[in-house]
């Protein structure tokens, strides 16, 4: 019996995946029935072989319900920083041959030494579908900034988010739904920030702050009260 329910959730699969291509996303997506299986996130890039410029090309499920996505990132040198800069981002799905959505507003300029400009791909609001991000410039230092695109379910595209974008070193936590913010102001001040999202923003919800003065650290703490960042209390740096 246990082999036989397999099987049955074989085929429910099988059957999505393979609905005929000239049904849109949003038929696929209506003729999906909800069920236990666990979808499997990951995604796989192919970079350009040393001495070309042709683009990097990944591949990348953002959901149990659509077909795998893939994306074709032209890209050329900045030579005076001996940097990639991304110019283009195409994307497709599995089984089409047109593009369905090219993004030319990318910024994303890296070190060629970092793999494929950092692109990734995770769930950065918790909806449920993947997102996908670019490292936004090479940095020496311990805020990272990334260029990002959430799924729209509504419009079936990625869209740029510019608040998300000013978040540095964002790590986001799928189990308490927060994104932790790790950053530093200088050598004297640094912190940890976190945020939820709220009306499909991300909303800081409280803040740690370590200042450094002498030999001597203090830990001030702000929480979100009526609407805003207020001081809540301080102490020692752990």
């Amino acid at each position: 019996m246990a082999t036989m329910r397999g099987w049955v959730k074989t085929g429910l699969i099988l059957s999505i995946f393979l609905l005929p291509l000239q049904m849109s996303a949003e038929e696929m997506e209506a003729a999906f029935v909800e069920g236990d299986e666990t979808f499997l996130a990951g995604y796989s890039c192919v970079a350009p072989p040393a001495g070309s410029s042709a683009p990097i090309l990944c591949e990348a499920p953002i959901s149990q319900i659509l077909p795998p996505f893939y994306f074709e990132i032209t890209w050329q040198m900045a030579e005076e920083r001996g940097e990639r800069a991304i110019t283009r981002i195409a994307i497709r799905r599995q089984g089409e041959a047109e593009h369905f959505q090219v993004i030319s507003d990318v910024e994303s300029t890296v070190n060629t030494a970092i793999d494929n400009n950092g692109f990734e791909v995770l769930d950065l609001n918790f909806d449920g579908y993947l997102d996908f991000r670019l490292l936004a410039q090479t940095t020496a230092g311990s805020n990272v900034l990334y260029r990002n695109w959430l799924w729209s379910s509504r419009d079936m595209r990625f869209v740029a988010h510019a608040k998300l974008d000013e978040i540095a070193s964002p790590e986001f936590d799928p189990d308490t739904q927060e994104i932790t913010s790790r950053w530093r102001a200088s050598a004297a001040e640094g912190g940890v920030d976190i945020y939820t999202w709220e009306g499909g923003e991300p909303v800081l919800i409280h803040r740690e702050t370590d200042r450094y003065e002498g030999t001597g650290c203090t830990r001030f703490f702000y929480d979100r009260i009526g609407g805003r960042l207020e001081p809540t209390g301080e102490g020692p740096c752990a």
